[in-house]
C-alpha cells in the first residue's frame, strides 16, 4: 500500500488495484482510510493541476448527486497531486455492460438523477460526461470525475480538452474548438440517454467518423420507440447549443414522465407525441452542418434560419391534423425573398371561407438592435393570421418570436398577439392582432406604458407546447369557417 498526505489527512491506495480504465487526467486507484473506510483515490497527471483547484470547490460539501470528495492536494513526500474520493459500488457503463437496453421507466430515473447532480453544481460545465463518469454510491446514480470541467467564465486550453473528449459523448461545439457552456452537458445527456434506450450511443465508428457524425449527420432518434422520449432525446441532440433545452426544463420533462407514469399515452395523445418526435427529428436536418458564421449576423441569420425550420414542422404537423378532420382544406405555399435573403416560404390552408396562415418572410431575420428597449433577443419572427372572409369579415392574428424574452434564458418560439392602449381614442377594427411594426413589439415588451400592450400574455409554442398550439389555432380557424370569429369580449385575454 502506498501513503500519501494530503491537507486534510492521511490516505493509503493500492497502486496494484485500478477502479476503472485511465481517464485523460489521472489514473483511479483502491484506497482506504481509517476514518472512512474504503475510498478511490485518483493520481493526477502534470497536465491536470486545475483539477484540483475545482476538487476545492466540491471539497467536503453535502452534495446528493454528485460523489463526494474528502480532499485534494500534493502530497508532502511525493510531490504529486491527488484527488480522494466515495468509491462507488459500480459505473454506469458497467451497468450497461451487463443490461445493453433499459426499461423506459429505468432510463428516465437515471437520467433524472444526472440531471439533478448537474443542477447541484451549475458553476460547473463537466464537458466529459459518459456513463463511465456516471457512478452508483449510496443507492443514488451520481456524477463524477469534474477532471476536464471549468468554470463557466474561465478560459482554458481548448486544443488541450478536445485531445480528451470521449467522441462518441461529445458535442458539435467541443469538436470545433468552440468554448462550452451547459449544453454541452445537454448534448452528452441526450447520447446517454439514447445509449440506454438502445444499447449503443447515436453514432458509431473511428473518432473521425465519429466527429463527421456528430457535426452534420443526423441522429437517428427514430429508433426510439416511446414518442415523448424520443421528442426529449431530439431536443437534446440539436446540433446548435442554443436550441437546445436547459436542464431545468429537462428535469420538467423527466419529471412529468415519472410523476404520470404516462410512457404509453393513449391513442390520441400518442398520436401527437409522434408528430411532436417527428418536429423533433426534422429540425436536426437543417442543423447539421458546421456553425461557423464569420459575423454576429450572419450566426444570427443561421440559427434564424433553424428556428424557422423548427417552427416550419410544427405548421405542418397543425395542417396535417386540420387535414386529417377536414380533408376538403386545401394547402398552398408562396415563394418570396425579402432583402435578398430567400427564407421558407409562407405556408397558408383554406377551408370554406377561412383561411389560417403563416408569413415566415417578413421577418425571417430580425437586426441585433431591433427589441432595444425590451432587452428581448428575437432572431427571427413569424405573422399567423386566421381570416373570417363570410359577410362579417374579422382578422386574428399574432406574432411569433424566436427569443429568450430577455432574461437570459434559452431561445424558443413564443406566441404573442397586441392590443392598442384602452386610453387611446382610436383602435384597429381587428384584435388582437400581429405586430407589424418592429418598434412597436418591442414598446409593448418594455417595462414602459405605451400605445402598444400585449393582447395576452405570451405563450410557448414548442416542444411539449405544440400540442396546446395546434389545438389553439385550429379552433379559431374553425370559428372562422363558421362565421363566429368576433372581437373576444375583454382584452387582454388573460
Amino acid at each position: 500500500m502506498n501513503t500519501i498526505y494530503l491537507p486534510n489527512g492521511i490516505w493509503q491506495y493500492d497502486s496494484n488495484t485500478k477502479l476503472g480504465p485511465r481517464g485523460g487526467f489521472g489514473v483511479v486507484f483502491a484506497g482506504y482510510s481509517e476514518k472512512l473506510g474504503e475510498v478511490a483515490v485518483k493520481e493526477i497527471t502534470q497536465e491536470a493541476q486545475r483539477e484540483i483547484r475545482i476538487a476545492d470547490e466540491l471539497l467536503n460539501r453535502e452534495y446528493q448527486y454528485v460523489i463526494p470528495i474528502y480532499d485534494a492536494g500534493q502530497d508532502t513526500e511525493s510531490g504529486k497531486n491527488y484527488l480522494v474520493m466515495a468509491k462507488a459500488q459500480k459505473s454506469l457503463q458497467d451497468e450497461i455492460k451487463i443490461k445493453p437496453k433499459f426499461e423506459d421507466h429505468e432510463a428516465v430515473s437515471i437520467l433524472l438523477q444526472i440531471v439533478n447532480g448537474l443542477l447541484e453544481v451549475p458553476s460547473l460545465v463537466h464537458r466529459d460526461l459518459k456513463p463511465g463518469n456516471v457512478l452508483f454510491h449510496s443507492g443514488v446514480w451520481k456524477i463524477a470525475d469534474f477532471g476536464i470541467a471549468k468554470f463557466i467564465e474561465e478560459s482554458t486550453s481548448l486544443k488541450t480538452l478536445r485531445e480528451c473528449l470521449t467522441p462518441s459523448y461529445a458535442a458539435p461545439e467541443q469538436w470545433n474548438l468552440e468554448h462550452p457552456t451547459n449544453a454541452v452537458d445537454i448534448y452528452a445527456l441526450g447520447c446517454i440517454a439514447f445509449t440506454l434506450l438502445i444499447g449503443t450511443p447515436p453514432f458509431l465508428g473511428t473518432p473521425e467518423e465519429l466527429k463527421e457524425q456528430h457535426l452534420y449527420q443526423q441522429p437517428p432518434i427514430s429508433k426510439i420507440t416511446n414518442s415523448r422520449l424520443q421528442t426529449l432525446v431530439g431536443m437534446m441532440l440539436r446540433k446548435n447549443p442554443i436550441t437546445r433545452p436547459s436542464l431545468g426544463r429537462v428535469k420538467n420533462q423527466l419529471g412529468q414522465l415519472i410523476v404520470s407514469g404516462d410512457h404509453n399515452p393513449s391513442s390520441g395523445l400518442q398520436a401527437l407525441s409522434l408528430a411532436a418526435a417527428k418536429i423533433a427529428e426534422n429540425s436536426s436536418k437543417e442543423e447539421a452542418r458546421e456553425l461557423s458564421a464569420k459575423s454576429v449576423e450572419e450566426r444570427r441569420k443561421t440559427i434564424a434560419r433553424e428556428a424557422q425550420e423548427i417552427l416550419l414542422q410544427i405548421v405542418e404537423t397543425l395542417f396535417q391534423r386540420i387535414q386529417d378532420h377536414a380533408p376538403n382544406a386545401i394547402v398552398s405555399t408562396s415563394a418570396k425573398t425579402f432583402g435578398g435573403y430567400a427564407p421558407f416560404p409562407n405556408r397558408s390552408i383554406v377551408l370554406g371561407d377561412a383561411e389560417l396562415s403563416f408569413d415566415f418572410v417578413r421577418f425571417s431575420t430580425i437586426p441585433t438592435d431591433g427589441f432595444q428597449r425590451s432587452g428581448w433577443d428575437v432572431l427571427t419572427g413569424v405573422i399567423a393570421r386566421v381570416s373570417q372572409k363570410t359577410r362579417e369579415p374579422y382578422i386574428w392574428s399574432a406574432n411569433l418570436w424566436y427569443t429568450n424574452l430577455g432574461k437570459g434564458q434559452e431561445y424558443r418560439w413564443w406566441e404573442v398577439s397586441y392590443m392598442t392602449s384602452p386610453l387611446m381614442r382610436s383602435h384597429p377594427v381587428y384584435e388582437p392582432y400581429a405586430e407589424e411594426n418592429i418598434s412597436n413589439a418591442d414598446l409593448a415588451a418594455s417595462p414602459v406604458m405605451a400605445h402598444v400592450q400585449f393582447g395576452s400574455k405570451p405563450k410557448l409554442i414548442d416542444d411539449e407546447y405544440t400540442e396546446a398550439f395546434c389545438d389553439r389555432w385550429a379552433e379559431l380557424l374553425a370559428k372562422a369557417v363558421n362565421g363566429q370569429l368576433r372581437f373576444p369580449s375583454h382584452l387582454p385575454i388573460d
